[in-house]
């Protein structure tokens, strides 16, 4: 099976540790785990809200995207993990990734299938 084309990087992020200091807590960065995916875009069209985009603010919708995944990643992406392009471009995991096999055939993982969306068009 081919590998897909384009370069993603997982985002995963770890506990905070302690300062020893003062004893807050101090965000920790998150582990970084490189894979090979594709990104899809779910709508064409932006103007249907009924056909699965999302509309946050008035006059302002937002498309979906589908990120496929190559099988065998080590750590299947979870709900809060975000994923970054060769571009450094954000996108955030909606709902959780599922595991997509042949329909006939093999049983063997096909791909990893995630709804994403770009951070920077989430509201805040």
């Amino acid at each position: 099976m081919n590998r897909l084309p384009e370069s993603w990087t997982l985002l995963v992020d770890n506990p905070p540790t302690q300062d020893d200091s003062t004893g807050n807590r101090i965000p920790s960065p998150p582990t970084e785990i490189h894979w090979t995916g594709l990104l899809q875009q779910r709508q064409l069209s932006a103007a249907s809200v009924d056909a699965g985009n999302t509309e946050f603010e008035a006059g302002h919708v937002v498309s979906s995207y589908l990120l496929l995944l190559d099988p065998g990643i080590p750590v299947l992406p979870g709900r809060r993990d975000r994923f970054r392009d060769d571009q450094n471009v954000i996108y955030q995991i909606e709902g959780t990734p599922r595991v997509r096999r042949p329909a006939r055939g093999s049983r063997r993982p096909a791909y990893i299938a995630a709804n994403v969306r770009r951070v920077s068009d989430m509201k805040e």
